[in-house]
């Protein structure tokens, strides 16, 4: 600035500038089941066939039965996150594919300061499932904790949310975030839970960043034998 203007505004009143907090705006996050799952569950029961065949037979877990299985545990986890899972010491006892239980420990709350924006998960469709009927599939999968990548007692017990994961979502067939360099696993997570806004009119200009569409994704996913 010359020193002209710095004499034009000379003695001249500004007031005071205050900051005010804006409210937090609430973002709303879909969780549902997607052909991604479908694809572990298949690949799992596979797995589970090829490793230990005799067994796999005798204990009969079907694709179906995972897929029902994985939502039941995404609605309890959504539900224990927003304070509603009255049998939450009940779930410590299933068993649990270690990578369903890495996306169930991705889902939960997460506050993003900057933007004045707090994530959250909900359930697009509720499961039916009773304890009862998750118990009798915990049953079948704890069968092959020798065998395959599984984890006891494993129901996350934090509600908050991973950042990339929460505040990333599909929209129009690609992952796109609010964040720059979103970590592979983090789209990965976010293709597997379908995770869609739920008010997509509303917050869609906020997804700045797009990364890989699905359809590239399921075709990676489909390709890591190790998650079985």
């Amino acid at each position: 600035m010359d020193n002209k203007k710095c004499t034009a505004y000379a003695g001249m009143d500004f007031g005071s500038v205050k900051g005010y907090a804006v409210p937090t705006e609430v973002v709303e996050v879909e969780i549902s089941a997607s052909d991604m799952l479908s694809d572990f569950a298949r690949a799992f029961v596979s797995e589970a066939y090829r490793v230990n065949p005799g067994k796999a037979e005798r204990v009969q877990l079907s694709k179906e039965e995972l897929v029902s299985y994985a939502n039941y545990l995404m609605t309890k986890r959504i539900d224990f996150v927003h304070d509603d899972c009255n049998d939450f010491r009940k779930l410590k006892a299933l068993y649990i594919p270690s990578y369903i239980q890495y996306i169930l420990s991705m889902i939960g709350i997460f506050e993003d300061r900057d933007y004045g924006l707090k994530f959250i998960p909900v359930a697009k469709e509720r499961s039916e499932m009773t304890f009862e009927e998750a118990i009798a599939i915990s049953e079948k999968i704890g069968s092959f904790i020798d065998d395959l990548q599984i984890v006891e007692d494993a129901m996350p017990r934090d509600i908050s949310g991973d950042r990339d994961v929460m505040s990333s979502a599909l929209i129009a067939g690609y992952v796109r975030s609010i964040r720059k360099d979103v970590h592979p696993s983090a789209t990965y997570a976010v293709a597997f839970a379908n995770m869609q806004l739920r008010k997509e009119a509303a917050f869609k200009t906020l997804y700045r960043i797009q990364y890989d569409d699905v359809s590239f994704i399921e075709t990676v996913f489909a390709s890591q034998k190790g998650l079985y």
